[in-house]
């Protein structure tokens, strides 16, 4: 998944303290409606908020794949970023989306009620087709159990509420159709695990991605903020962070925004 994209593109990622509307500085424009499209309000941001917001998301990024034991150099820096991005304040008070990192290897998402929620491998598509190279195996040997356990082992690592997700999900396990296809009667063992929620109103909630032979974890996502259970991010210093007068303007350069 790109981690350079225009925020009104990007998944519904979270903001971690909101002020009231009566304790926000001066400068701030009344927050819309959650249906409001006031692009005053929406855009407004400011170069203070967009720094700390992006410390923030790294050191997130950080904590997550220590969690998972995820090949990256610790600790992951700002010149070890191959992409960025974090949404404007505006937005984010509308949709609770504060934006993301990306590294050679994964892409970490702080989304969903103000917790990280996503990760990405960057480079998933050539991963399986060399996986599909090596590891064209016969439909015997699938072996469900095991994509199973390895994915609800990671998302056990980063907090996520495994117990809910199978109460109150279906589970389905299945070799992975969209990246790999290996002839009849043939597969690759790279497995898609993933809850869907029941119901007429049911749509998914988490899955996972993963290549069994080496236990490599190519994606991870939850989509419902209840079944995070990881703190959220923190703003301790909102009102000073919103209150300093260098805000931001749309801009057409890559990253969205500029002073």
């Amino acid at each position: 998944m790109a981690s350079w994209s225009p925020f009104l593109s990007l998944p519904i990622l979270g903001l971690a303290c909101v002020m009231p509307a009566d304790e926000l500085p001066p400068i701030v424009p009344n927050p819309p409606e959650p249906a409001a499209t006031d692009i005053g309000a929406i855009t407004f941001t400011t170069k203070a908020y967009r720094d700390e917001a992006f410390r923030l998301v790294l050191q997130e990024a950080n904590q997550v794949a220590k969690e998972l034991q995820l090949p990256e150099k610790f600790p992951i820096a700002e010149a070890d970023l191959v992409g960025r991005f974090i949404n404007p304040f505006g937005y984010v008070r509308v949709k609770r989306a504060i934006g993301n990192v990306t590294t050679r290897n994964y892409a970490y998402y702080v989304s969903q009620g103000n917790k990280f929620s996503y990760l990405e491998g960057t480079h998933q598509d050539e991963d399986c087709r060399r996986f599909q190279r090596l590891y064209t195996w016969p439909a015997s040997r699938i072996d469900t159990n095991q994509a199973y356990q390895l994915a609800t082992q990671w998302l056990m690592a980063v907090s996520m509420d495994v117990g809910a997700l199978n109460r109150e999900c279906s589970v389905v396990v299945r070799p992975e159709s969209n990246y790999v296809h290996p002839p009849q009667g043939k597969f690759v063992p790279v497995y898609y695990v993933y809850w869907r929620k029941v119901g007429k109103d049911g749509g998914g909630a988490a899955d996972v991605r993963v290549f069994t032979p080496t236990k490599t974890l190519l994606q991870l996502r939850v989509e419902d903020p209840k079944y995070i259970l990881r703190a959220p991010l923190l703003f301790t210093n909102l009102e000073f962070l919103l209150s300093q007068t260098n805000a931001l303007v749309p801009s057409k350069r890559r990253g969205g925004y500029e002073p």
